[in-house]
């Protein structure tokens, strides 16, 4: 029997293109809303599609995520064209899940209609918060009524599987409006939440605005206060932590990101898209105009002990943990034998544990997580 690690289990196509830039943003995205441009990189996209031979097989089963930037500002007939391109090439077969990405501001309800007939079955939204005044600090062109609005319309278009995503931590958060955030989006009845603690990047706005002394961040005092809330009340709501970051009622995962979690292998096209084979990545163009002249994607051979090392961490973000037995199929290594003192180190500080055949991060674990990380490393 085959194991999930040999062969592709999730498909990943990044769509670059932004409304207007986030102040926090580093991802791949460019603040152009031109057809002209999106249909460019669309024919692109399909031909790269067309063309890749994949290093495995293509699980019937694997997930197809449509990131970004924002998807949802993609003219529809160039989305059709690129997830026919998918279908033609049987990287779209039977998904257990087909999630786009969008921005509240950018749908409505006959585009979300035609994304269901296409065949995404999950939507995941940008909201970041429920506060106009942290919307605008964000840079984020929604309001918190569109945000509402866009998971109503979602549901009527025949989405079953929503997520919403948070950020706490940022300028001008308090820990009673992160608190009034969380309560508004629990309201809509979303079935999946993700929350992200801040990372100021370098070469952001953001970082700009900071270092000019325009914004200042809360305290870490604030920030802790604001991650306490919400590990403490969406459990009480019935979502379960299952990842350091996400949140989802039973059943409702993302079995995409799961992929990634597990260690698995993905394909990935689209301008900076990085796909993994289980040994090596190889990742397309971060310039937009590089990607579609066609240059070539940069190819990173991993070590064994690179990968035996990811293979821990990746693991390790999630509430079930790694395998030991799994490890020890996957890298002909016992994890004791070359991890004893780390996991000692992590267990005497109460971030970690073991139980029977798996280890898995603490609660204490979750919140200190790079720390722990650093003894595998």
């Amino acid at each position: 029997m085959s194991h999930p690690w040999e062969s592709y289990q999730a498909v990943y196509v990044h769509i670059p293109f932004c409304v207007h830039k986030c102040a926090y943003c580093d991802f791949a995205s460019y603040q152009i809303y031109n057809d002209h441009i999106m249909n460019d990189c669309a024919r692109r996209l399909v031909e790269e599609i067309s063309a890749c031979t994949p290093a495995l097989p293509v699980s019937p089963r694997a997930t197809v995520y449509f990131g970004g930037g924002t998807p949802s500002v993609l003219p529809l007939d160039d989305l059709a064209a690129i997830v026919s391109a998918l279908k033609e090439r049987g990287f779209w077969q039977q998904p257990a899940e087909a999630t786009l990405e969008a921005n509240p501001g950018t749908v409505d309800l006959e585009r979300l209609r035609f994304y269901r007939f296409l065949g995404f079955d999950r939507l995941s939204l940008g909201i970041q918060s429920f506060q106009q005044s942290e919307l605008a600090s964000m840079g984020r062109i929604h309001t918190a009524e569109q945000a509402e609005e866009a998971i109503a319309l979602a549901r009527q278009a025949g989405f079953r599987r929503i997520s919403g995503d948070l950020i706490y931590g940022y300028p001008g958060q308090t820990v009673e409006s992160v608190r009034d955030s969380l309560e508004r989006l629990l309201q809509t009845g979303v079935d999946h939440v993700s929350v992200y603690g801040l990372t100021v990047e370098e070469g952001t706005l953001l970082a700009k605005q900071i270092r000019e002394g325009q914004l200042a961040l809360p305290s870490e005092e604030e920030t802790g206060a604001m991650y306490d809330l919400l590990m403490e009340e969406l459990p009480k709501a019935g979502y379960q932590r299952y990842e350091i970051s996400n949140f989802a009622r039973p059943g409702q995962e993302s079995r995409h990101n799961q992929v990634y979690w597990h260690y698995d292998p993905y394909l990935a096209f689209g301008p900076a898209a990085c796909g993994f084979d289980g040994k090596k990545r190889e990742t397309n163009p971060r310039n937009l105009m590089a990607y579609l002249r066609g240059e070539a994607p940069e190819q990173e051979e991993l070590t064994p002990t690179e990968r035996r090392e990811e293979l821990v961490f990746m693991n390790l973000r999630t509430a079930k943990g790694l395998s030991l037995e799994e490890f020890r199929l996957r890298t002909g290594e016992d994890f004791f034998h070359i991890y004893k003192e780390g996991f000692a180190h992590c267990q005497n500080r109460g971030w970690i544990t073991r139980e029977g055949d798996r280890i898995r991060l603490t609660e204490q674990g979750m919140r200190y997580g790079n720390l722990a990380f650093e003894e595998f490393l």
